[in-house]
C-alpha cells in the first residue's frame, strides 16, 4: 500500500512540476517584455528631453536630427511632430511647420494646440495687431495648457516686436521677463540686438560676452557676438564664432556671409572658398538658388583670389537682372580691368559711380526711420527702393514690406515688390501685387 501511494505521488508530481515551470516560464516572458517597454519608454522619453532641451539653447538643427531619430526608432506620435514644428517655426520656415502640425493633429494633438502654435508663429512674425495686449492674455490664460513655456512665448513676441522695430516695446518686455526668468539667455541676446541695430559694436559686446560665459551652449549668441566682433573690426574672434554658429547651422546664409567676410578681411579667401564650397555641396544648394548677397560675396573672394573670370561669371546674369547695383557694377570693372577690357571696366565704373553718391545717403535714411515712431509709407519706400535696386535685395525687401504695413495700397512699394518676384521667377507672388496697379479702388 505504501509503495503504490508513493507511485501515486511521484506520478502526481510531474504535471504540476510543469506546470509550475510553464508559470515561471510565462512570467519570466511577461517581466521580459515589460523591461523591453520600459527601456524602450526610457529611450523615447530621453531622446524627447534630449530634443527638447535642444531647442531651448535654439539647436534647431540637431533637434531635428533627433526627432526624426527617435521617430525612426520607436515610431509616429504627436509629440514628436509638435517638437519638430516649434524647432521650424523657431527657423521661421512656415510650410514645414505647418506641415508638421497637421500631421501631429491627424496624430492626436488638440486643436487648442495646435492654435496655440500658430498664434506664436503670427507673433514671431510681427503679424499681431495688439502684440503685448495679445501675448499677455494668452500668457493669462492657455500659455502651459498648449505646452508652451514663458521663455518661449516671450521670445516669439520679442522677435515680432524687433521686426517691426518696436524697440520701446521691446525694452519694456524684457524687463517684464527679467521678472519672471531671470537668467533666461534670450534677454542678453536681444538687448544685444538691439545695440546691433544702431551698429553700436561697443555696447552689443558690453551685453554679449557675459552671456556668452554664463549660457556657453546658447546658439545664438555665438551669431550675435560674432557680428559685433566683425563691427567692431574684431575678425579673428568674429571668425571663432561665426565658425560656432554654422557648426549647429551650416544653412544659415546671413552667417555664412559673415563668416566668409571675416576671413576675407584676414586675407583668407581660398578658405573662404573652400568653406561656402563645402557648405553649400553639403545642403544641395543650385548655383541659380544662392541668394545675390552671397553671390556677390563669392565674387569678391574670386577677385581677392585672381580668378577674374570667375567673377564675371558669378555676377554677369545678377548684374543683367539689377543693372544699376553699386556692387555688382564695381566688382565687375576691377574684373574687367585686370583683364584688360578697359571699356567694359569703364561702363561698369560709371554705373558704380553714380550710384555711390545716393547709396551714401542710405545709412542717414536707415537712422532717421530708426529714430522715428511716425514715420511714413513714402520714407520707407523711398529707403526700400534705393536698397532694392542699388544695394541689397534682402534690405529692400523689408523696407518695401514696411511701407506696406503703413499702407497696404500704397503702391510704388507692391510695383518694385511685383518687379522683384518678376526677376527671381516668383509669377504667383508678383501676380499678388500686380492686382494693386489697376484696381479702381485703390488710389
Amino acid at each position: 500500500m505504501s509503495m503504490a501511494t508513493s507511485s501515486f505521488a511521484v506520478s502526481k508530481s510531474g504535471p504540476v512540476l510543469g506546470w509550475q515551470r510553464l508559470r515561471l516560464a510565462l512570467l519570466l516572458g511577461f517581466l521580459a517584455l515589460l523591461s523591453l517597454y520600459a527601456w524602450r519608454t526610457w529611450q523615447f522619453n530621453r531622446s524627447i528631453q534630449t530634443s527638447h532641451k535642444q531647442l531651448q539653447q535654439e539647436e534647431n538643427c540637431r533637434a531635428i536630427k533627433t526627432l526624426q531619430e527617435n521617430k525612426s526608432r520607436f515610431g509616429d506620435s504627436a509629440r514628436v511632430r509638435l517638437l519638430l514644428a516649434q524647432a521650424y517655426r523657431h527657423m521661421g520656415q512656415k510650410d514645414s511647420f505647418e506641415r508638421q502640425l497637421d500631421i501631429a493633429q491627424a496624430l492626436g494633438l488638440s486643436s487648442e494646440t495646435v492654435q496655440g502654435e500658430k498664434f506664436l508663429f503670427e507673433a514671431q512674425l510681427g503679424l499681431l495687431a495688439s502684440p503685448e495686449t495679445q501675448i499677455a492674455d494668452y500668457i493669462s490664460t492657455s500659455m502651459e495648457s498648449n505646452g508652451h513655456d514663458f521663455d518661449d512665448t516671450a521670445r516669439a513676441l520679442v522677435f515680432g516686436l524687433l521686426r517691426n522695430q518696436d524697440f520701446e516695446a521691446v525694452q519694456r518686455f524684457l524687463l517684464l521677463w527679467e521678472t519672471h526668468s531671470q537668467n533666461a539667455p534670450w534677454i542678453p541676446t536681444f538687448r544685444g540686438m538691439m545695440h546691433l541695430a544702431r551698429r553700436d559694436w561697443k555696447n552689443a559686446l558690453g551685453e554679449l560676452e557675459p552671456a556668452l560665459r554664463k549660457h556657453p551652449n546658447f546658439l545664438p549668441l555665438y551669431l550675435q557676438a560674432g557680428i559685433a566682433y566683425q563691427g567692431d573690426q574684431q575678425f579673428e574672434l568674429a571668425e571663432a564664432m561665426l565658425d560656432r554658429y554654422l557648426q549647429s547651422q551650416p544653412d544659415s546664409a546671413d552667417a555664412l556671409l559673415r563668416y566668409s567676410e571675416a576671413l576675407r578681411k584676414q586675407g583668407k579667401a581660398s578658405l573662404a572658398l573652400e568653406r561656402i564650397d563645402q557648405i553649400l555641396q553639403s545642403s544641395g544648394s543650385q548655383s541659380n538658388s544662392i541668394q545675390p548677397a552671397l553671390r556677390l560675396q563669392i565674387a569678391k573672394l574670386y577677385l581677392d583670389d585672381g580668378e577674374n573670370h570667375k567673377v564675371i561669371e558669378t555676377l554677369d546674369g545678377l548684374a543683367k537682372l539689377w543693372p544699376e547695383d553699386v556692387e555688382f557694377a564695381s566688382t565687375l570693372s576691377q574684373a574687367y580691368q585686370r583683364l584688360g577690357d578697359e571699356q567694359r571696366s569703364a561702363s561698369y565704373a560709371a554705373i558704380a559711380d553714380a550710384g555711390q553718391k545716393e547709396t551714401g545717403l542710405a545709412d542717414r535714411m536707415f537712422f532717421e526711420l530708426l529714430s522715428n515712431p511716425n514715420r511714413t509709407p513714402q520714407q520707407c519706400f523711398d529707403l526700400g527702393h534705393l536698397l532694392l535696386h542699388k544695394q541689397s535685395r534682402e534690405n529692400g525687401i523689408y523696407w518695401l514690406e514696411a511701407a506696406l504695413k503703413l499702407d497696404e495700397n500704397f503702391i510704388p512699394a507692391h510695383r518694385d515688390l511685383a518687379l522683384y518676384y518678376e526677376r527671381t521667377d516668383q509669377p504667383l507672388l508678383a501676380a499678388v501685387h500686380k492686382r494693386y496697379f489697376n484696381s479702381p479702388s485703390k488710389p
